[in-house]
C-alpha cells in the first residue's frame, strides 16, 4: 500500500509535466507533491516530506494568481482571405482536425470567420454560417494551451458583443466528436429532442 501511495504521486507529477495548459499542470503538479508529503509522512522520509510541501506552496501560489488574473477577451472577424486566418488554419491543422475531422473553409457557402483574442493573442477561431434564425458552427477551435473554457464562455455568454448575433435566435452545432460534444454541454449547449449529435444554446 506504501509504494502504491509513491507510485500514485510519482504518475501525477509525471502526466503534470505532459500537460501543456498552465493552470491543469499546476493542479496536477499539486496533487502529486500532495500525495508524495503523503507517502514521505508515512515512510519518514522528512527531506522528501519538506521539498513536496515547499512544491505544493509554490503550485498552490501559482494556482491562486493564475486563477486571479483578469485576461482581457475581444472578438475580431476576419474576412476569408486574410493571411492571419490561412496561417491558423495552417498551424493548428491537426488540432482542427481532431474535433472538426470534417471542416473545410472553402467548402462552406458564405462563412463568416471570428478570432477570439486573449490579451490580444488569436487563441480561437470561430467560423460560422447565418441561417436565420440560427448562427449554423462549422469550427469553434481553440488552441491547447487555452482551453479553460474562459474563451468560450466570452462568446457565447456574455453580453458585450449582441451587434454580432443581433436578429439570430440560437446557435446550432454538430457534436463532432464525443470530446466536442462534451464541451459544448459544459458551455450551456442542449441536444435537440429527436436530432442525437445536434446541439442548440439560446442567445
Amino acid at each position: 500500500m506504501i509504494e502504491l501511495i509513491g507510485y500514485i504521486a510519482s504518475a501525477l507529477v509525471a502526466v503534470s509535466l505532459l500537460t501543456s495548459n498552465v493552470l491543469r499542470l499546476r493542479v496536477l503538479n499539486l496533487a502529486g507533491a500532495a500525495v508524495f508529503v503523503v507517502y514521505a509522512g508515512i515512510t519518514q522520509a522528512w527531506p522528501v516530506l519538506a521539498v513536496n510541501l515547499f512544491v505544493a506552496a509554490i503550485d498552490l501560489w501559482h494556482i491562486v494568481v493564475l486563477r486571479a488574473r483578469k485576461d482581457i477577451f475581444k472578438l475580431m472577424q476576419v474576412s476569408n482571405s486574410d493571411p492571419l486566418l490561412a496561417n491558423f488554419l495552417a498551424y493548428h491543422a491537426r488540432g482542427i482536425w481532431q474535433f472538426f475531422p470534417d471542416f473545410d473553409l472553402a467548402a462552406l457557402k458564405a462563412p463568416r470567420c471570428i478570432f477570439i483574442l486573449r490579451n490580444l493573442l488569436p487563441v480561437g477561431l470561430f467560423v460560422y454560417s447565418e441561417e436565420r434564425p440560427a448562427i449554423r458552427i462549422h469550427l469553434d477551435y481553440v488552441a491547447e494551451d487555452y482551453r479553460d473554457l474562459k474563451s468560450a464562455r466570452y462568446l457565447f455568454n456574455r453580453p458585450q458583443n449582441p451587434e454580432l448575433f443581433a436578429g439570430f435566435t440560437h446557435f446550432e452545432a454538430a457534436g463532432s466528436s464525443p470530446r466536442h460534444a462534451d464541451y459544448l454541454r459544459r458551455v450551456g449547449f442542449a441536444e435537440e429532442e429527436g436530432r442525437k449529435g445536434f446541439f442548440r444554446k439560446s442567445i
